[in-house]
């Protein structure tokens, strides 16, 4: 009886731990499997646009949209799990998913797909003939999956960004027929972070502090956005 009673009450024990991690983990935002596995409710993927001997657009010092996006994208990486979402990263080197650009795609798809996100976002940076142009610009799919998502995202970087570190706080997020906003059913968007063509636009493209604000900004519309 005695053994009989110490293991029902290491039971009992055992279970009100496990209710309390649980509803920690809740307020945290995670959300828990089973009695150990306790994961992030949100899985977002970034998408660090280029890479390899893809290196997009090149501003007036050399620097490279490449290597600009996979910095950007290594900073969103640490906002967004500081906030207690999964992150996948479509790249996280130097280097392309492959040397064919179509395949390169395709891999960047695999990727997202198997991660089943509710968000994607993929980070790049602008360019324009006339070098006065600046700031930031949302796109999204001509489906409108992530129109809703895109709206909030701009107007609030409008404010926040464009109005802070710019001229220019009017843009409207902008629809077309953009490939990796098309991998999975959920609001996926591409976040042109500034124009590469401007100087000053340029020079806060590699300043980090411009960087670890956008990325900032960006994480708060996500916490927003999915009430977390």
């Amino acid at each position: 009886m005695i053994i009989s009673i110490k293991k029902q009450t290491l039971i009992i024990f055992i279970t009100a731990i496990f209710v309390v991690v649980a509803s920690c983990a809740t307020l945290l935002g995670y959300k828990v499997v089973g009695a150990a596995a306790i994961i992030p409710e949100y899985t977002i993927v970034i998408d660090a646009g280029h890479g390899g001997i893809d290196g997009g657009v090149v501003g007036a010092t050399g620097v490279k949209e490449s290597d600009i996006n996979l910095s950007m994208s290594k900073i969103l990486k640490e906002e967004l799990e500081s906030r207690n979402f999964a992150v996948v990263m479509t790249r996280s080197t130097a280097d392309a998913l492959n040397n064919v650009k179509r395949l390169d795609m395709q891999a960047r798809k695999k990727i997202i797909v198997e991660a089943n996100p509710t968000l994607v976002i993929s980070l790049h940076v602008n360019k324009f003939s006339d070098s006065s142009r600046r700031g930031v610009q949302v796109f999204y799919d001509d489906k409108g999956v992530g129109k809703d998502f895109a709206t909030v995202m701009q107007q609030y970087l409008n404010e926040n960004i464009n109005a802070v570190y710019g001229t220019r706080s009017n843009y409207e997020p902008i629809s077309g027929d953009l490939y990796i906003t098309k991998c999975a059913p959920v609001p996926s968007i591409i976040i042109e972070c500034g124009f590469i063509s401007n100087p000053e636009d340029e020079k806060l493209l590699l300043s980090k502090k411009y960087c670890e604000d956008l990325c900032s900004r960006i994480g708060e519309v996500v916490s927003s956005s999915l009430n977390a």
